[in-house]
């Protein structure tokens, strides 16, 4: 724990329960846990649509604290040591939590500008995130996500006069409704996922030779973690049965990120509350960060794999 000093006779080590993972809690094979959904679709016009609900146990699991333990000073004068839920302690069950979702989509063939727009929006009541400003390290938050996507085939004369290139653009929203942040003395600490962050994406891709060589760029970026990725492909179909594909995965931006992950968060005061700035006596964060495992949340998808660049080379034969 940071703040235990040694030097002071503080020094322990973990005992049953006090860190990591106690169970996971798998749900029961029964009607309760049962997935549900409705959707209803049509076509208007020009216009196709679909609105959808959903209730469902979270695929992802939730790390649930207020684990029962043995303070770790429990050899000191005046501490018991009877099994009790600690405050802040880092030590888990892992949990599916049941979401509910409502959402929907709309499809319109815009044919004035020769295009697609796509809108799609779900909102979900349910969902577990990581939040060091509870003492149980974790709370739900409404999610509202949405999508917003525009479509085009288009001429692009200085490089391929007989054939349009497909043209694709979409930007992806999250926002937590319930999100909670707030600041310490060393930082930030709460909830490391963004209140809100988009991600955007680009794909043009062309034909050449009866179709049979397409090349393609997909650019992607992550705003709030401010990453990029970039991902070059060449499709080359030498014969209706033999494809090769060649291609890379770069990836730039700010890379790794810090969150507060409650090293600092004195769950066996006061021996644990030994960081500046802070009462000993009082359980909770100071805003102490660290890159591994929370601020792997700030950095995102792209920016958790920001040094994994890669080339490959795909040969497939259809038999």
């Amino acid at each position: 724990f940071a703040g235990a000093d040694p030097s002071a006779g503080a020094a322990t080590t973990f005992g049953p329960n006090q860190i990591g993972i106690r169970q996971a809690n798998m749900p029961d094979w029964s009607l309760k846990n049962t997935q549900l959904g409705v959707k209803w679709e049509g076509v208007y016009q020009s216009l196709g649509f679909s609105l959808n609900a959903l209730t469902y146990r979270s695929q992802l699991p939730s790390l649930r604290g207020g684990i029962p333990a043995v303070n770790s000073f429990a050899f000191a004068p005046g501490v018991s040591s009877a099994p009790q839920a600690w405050p802040s302690l880092i030590a888990f069950d892992i949990d599916f939590p049941r979401i509910n979702m409502v959402g929907g989509s709309l499809d319109i063939q815009a044919e004035a500008i020769g295009s697609v727009l796509r809108v799609e929006t779900s909102l979900t009541h349910g969902e577990e995130f990581a939040n060091t400003a509870r003492q149980q390290l974790y709370s739900k938050s409404r999610v509202w996500r949405y999508v917003l996507g525009w479509d085009r085939p288009t001429f692009i004369p200085f490089l391929n006069k007989d054939r349009t290139f497909l043209l694709s653009a979409q930007i992806f929203g999250q926002h937590l409704l319930d999100h909670e942040e707030y600041q310490g003395a060393w930082g930030s600490y709460g909830m490391p996922d963004w209140k809100r962050n988009h991600i955007g994406t680009f794909l043009i891709k062309g034909f050449y030779m009866n179709d049979r060589l397409s090349p393609q760029l997909i650019m992607a970026r992550d705003f709030k973690a401010r990453s990029n990725a970039f991902v070059p492909t060449v499709d080359y179909l030498a014969t209706d049965n033999l494809k090769l594909t060649v291609g890379a995965n770069l990836k730039s931006g700010a890379g790794a990120q810090s969150y507060n992950d409650c090293r600092d968060c004195n769950p066996f005061a006061p021996f644990t509350g030994g960081q500046a700035g802070r009462d000993p006596f009082v359980n909770g964060p100071v805003g102490l960060t660290g890159y591994e495992p929370l601020g792997r949340f700030r950095a995102g998808p792209i920016g958790m794999a920001n040094k994994e660049n890669e080339i490959f080379v795909t040969l497939r034969y259809k038999f």
